[in-house]
């Protein structure tokens, strides 16, 4: 069966700007009510986070879109924010009801994967907190209201194809989308038949950290690939959408990166 995403309430973490304000776009297109989220009170990612509540609500108007900040690398914040966001769909009419959750928030410092000097036992501390520790805070909180779902609930995790080969932003960002890759499966094993958990695999995208490979990288990356092409925002968030509505599917990991065998 198709699982209808018109009208249904969905969280995406790291969602003020790059992939996540990708996905909240796509999912608004396909009917979806969309709570965004920013990590910092910062100024520059609060702005960030009501550009895209704006360009959101003046795309599609007749949908519900807000903003909850919270820092993923924090038990208590993910906490928080499954918390506000059954009480923002409470206020919507929606009677606390979250169908879809997409952890999409990621952390990494960049480092040379051969320099063991080069990375610090805080950015495994961080790298897991985000990457891997938060995902699976989300999913706890969130599972009772998916449970009383009629049709239950989706949740797509953000991983990385970083997560299957030895190479990527760090050593320490690599071993932790490992670990979110089987966190991934464990949870799908075990928390069916009511919630569907997939993944996403992105190669490199052309995004503020993707750039941060610098040009000449990343046109020998696609130069590599078997299709030759670019890893597009608009094509990777197709596959969450998919991952969405195909309610038989769960425990997968779908890689998109044009092609690297």
């Amino acid at each position: 069966m198709v699982y209808d995403l018109r009208d249904r309430v969905v969280l995406i973490t790291g969602s003020s700007a790059g992939l996540g304000a990708v996905l909240a776009h796509v999912f608004a297109a396909e009917g979806c009510h969309i709570i965004l989220n920013h990590s910092s009170a910062a100024e520059n990612s609060v702005s960030r986070a009501h550009a895209t509540e704006s360009a959101l609500k003046s795309a599609y108007p007749d949908r519900k879109v807000g903003i909850i900040q919270a820092d993923c690398a924090k038990e208590s914040d993910n906490v928080k924010l499954i918390s506000e966001a059954i009480s923002l769909s409470q206020s919507w009419g929606y009677e606390g009801r979250i169908d879809g959750v997409i952890a999409n928030a990621g952390w990494t410092r960049f480092a040379a994967m051969n320099d063991l000097d080069a990375v610090a036992w805080s950015d495994f501390e961080q790298c897991f907190a985000v990457n891997v520790q938060s995902p699976f805070v989300l999913l706890r909180e969130v599972r009772a209201t998916f449970n009383k779902n009629v049709d239950g609930g989706f949740f797509i995790m953000t991983s990385s194809v970083a997560g299957e080969r030895p190479f990527g932003s760090s050593l320490a960002y690599c071993v932790s989308k490992a670990a979110n890759l089987h966190l991934m499966r464990c949870l799908a094993a075990h928390q069916g038949p009511r919630i569907r958990v997939n993944a996403v695999k992105p190669g490199v995208l052309a995004t503020e950290w993707g750039l941060k490979f610098g040009r000449e990288k990343l046109d020998a990356i696609i130069n590599s690939t078997a299709l030759k092409t670019e890893t597009t925002l608009e094509n990777c968030a197709l596959i969450y959408v998919m991952l969405a509505k195909n309610d038989n599917i769960t425990g997968e990991a779908v890689k998109i990166d044009g092609g690297v065998f």
